[in-house]
Order: C-alpha cells, then sequence, then structure tokens
C-alpha cells in the first residue's frame, strides 16, 4: 500500500459545483472517467450550445412579435401568464418571455449532462426546445403572411 502524503483532502471526492470560479478558466468540457459519464457539471461548453441558445433566443423574440401582431389584428393569446403582461404593456411582455426563456436555457445547459425524464440527457432538450420555437414561429409567420388584415 502506498503511504499517502496528502495534507488536504482529495477535492475529487466532491464534483464541481455548477457555478464555480472555474467557469472562467477551467478545462473540463466532458466526464474524466466513465464512471462519470452522467450528472456531472463541466467548466467549459461547447460552442455550438451557445449559437443554439442565441438562436432559440432571436426565435423567442420572434415569437413574441409575431404574437403582439396578431393580437393586434384580432387574435387571442392562449398561455394565461402572458395575457397578465400583455394587458400591461407589450414591451413587458416581451422582457417577460425574453427573461423566462434565457434563464431557462441557462438551467438547463449548466445541466446539461444529468439525466432527465428517466433516460434522457437534458442537452436534448435544448434541442427540442429550439425545434418546437422553429416550428411555433414558422406557423405565426405563415398565419400572419397569408391571413388579410
Amino acid at each position: 500500500m502506498v503511504d499517502e502524503r496528502r495534507k488536504q483532502p482529495d477535492r475529487r471526492k466532491t464534483p464541481t459545483k455548477p457555478l464555480s470560479r472555474h467557469i472562467f478558466k477551467g478545462r473540463r468540457e466532458q466526464a474524466r472517467r466513465m464512471e462519470e459519464d452522467k450528472d456531472y457539471y463541466v467548466d467549459r461548453y461547447q460552442s455550438h450550445y451557445l449559437a443554439l441558445i442565441l438562436m432559440i433566443l432571436i426565435l423567442c423574440v420572434f415569437d413574441a412579435y409575431f404574437t403582439l401582431k396578431i393580437l393586434h389584428y384580432g387574435g387571442t393569446e392562449l398561455n394565461p401568464l402572458m395575457i397578465t403582461f400583455i394587458d400591461r404593456a407589450p414591451f413587458v411582455c416581451l422582457m417577460v418571455k425574453y427573461l423566462i426563456t434565457a434563464i431557462c436555457l441557462v438551467v438547463i445547459l449548466i445541466h446539461k449532462n444529468f439525466i432527465v425524464f428517466g433516460k434522457v440527457r437534458a442537452r436534448s432538450v435544448i434541442f427540442v426546445i429550439f425545434f418546437l420555437y422553429l416550428v411555433l414561429v414558422l406557423y405565426e409567420a405563415i398565419f400572419f403572411f397569408t391571413h388579410p388584415r
């Protein structure tokens, strides 16, 4: 048996916190060991996640724009939370929608390597959100540009 010379406890015994000093200078983009392949945090994120999240946020703004335009021409909002904010001011509605989406995306990104719903990685949820927003915005754009005003 090897004589243990360490004075401090082994830092690998506890996982990296989701928000730590390593965000700005860390190097870990994936699990270090095979047995750590799920439910772990990383220090760095691949650039395609940044691009995907930026596209989702842009689609979120388009969704809000088309929703407000469709409401202006007689459409109805189905989301009760957004109805509350639309009644106050359209700009407040846009900001609330954008902030809720952005905060949720950051939380999902931080936990991208965790298993959710039993067997799905959280990073898959980001792709699902992107495709749902894309379909929604395309539907709203087609609806807006094909219906007479």
